[in-house]
């Protein structure tokens, strides 16, 4: 069985939970490790108990750089107990550099995967700051086996343009993902659908205001029949 151990940013990130559904369906053991939002330590995430690394702090850039300079230290002790992964998947730059120094600690040449889903507006500057980090983003990246996006404009307008990874690209789309599946010969159920009105959540960190004048026009003139809560 492929052991996995997947380095993420945020451990309660939705996107975490249904990475690590996608990948147990795939048949892959996972270890999961990360940062936290939350005061304390997170328990359980879809039934793992998660190597915590520290807690950082949504838009606060400086304190990000510094708890990830911190767990650089530490990463190796806190890993210590686990057996050597077969593959280290690393969500977002900065657990990049960590997937680096935890690929050291193992003392052996653990295949790295960079999952990248958002692009921070900073490294679209054209500034020192914008121009660093592309630069550290490439240096981190050069020998990443793969490198997995959520949307081909990323591919088209910045790892393109930019040559930020060489690697090969995956595509994975930030859809539904059900891992339960239909046993053979059984017939496939459909529930009627809930009637109006239909809720939208808009949740995480919410920075566009163009996207939330949209989705409120939206259920303006849908006449109540959508909300967005």
């Amino acid at each position: 069985m492929l052991h996995v151990l997947y380095l993420v940013h945020d451990v309660s990130d939705p996107a975490v939970r249904r990475r690590i559904t996608m990948l147990r369906a795939g048949g892959a053991q996972v270890t999961l490790a990360g940062f936290r939002r939350t005061a304390n330590p997170i328990a359980d995430i879809e039934g793992l108990r998660p190597i915590d690394l520290g807690a950082t702090r949504d838009g606060r850039f400086g304190q990000r750089l510094a708890a990830v300079a911190k767990a650089a230290v530490s990463i190796g002790s806190k890993l210590g107990g686990m057996p050597k992964p077969d593959l280290i998947i690393a969500r977002n730059l900065e657990m990049l550099a960590l997937a680096r120094r935890a690929r050291s600690a193992f003392g052996a040449s653990v295949p790295i995967v960079y999952e990248c889903l958002d692009i921070h507006r900073l490294v679209l500057r054209n500034d020192v700051l914008g121009k660093a980090l592309r630069a550290t983003e490439r240096f981190l990246a050069r020998d990443v086996k793969l490198l997995v996006t959520s949307s081909p404009a990323f591919i088209a307008n910045y790892f393109k343009p930019f040559g930020q990874v060489a690697a090969p690209i995956e595509l994975v789309e930030n859809k539904y993902f059900e891992a339960a599946t239909i046993l053979p010969g059984a017939p496939e159920t459909e529930e009627s659908p809930v009637g109006p009105p239909w809720r939208i959540g808009w949740f995480g960190a919410l920075r566009c205001r163009r996207s939330l004048e949209l989705l409120a026009d939206f259920s303006r003139r849908m006449e109540g029949r959508f909300e967005i809560v």
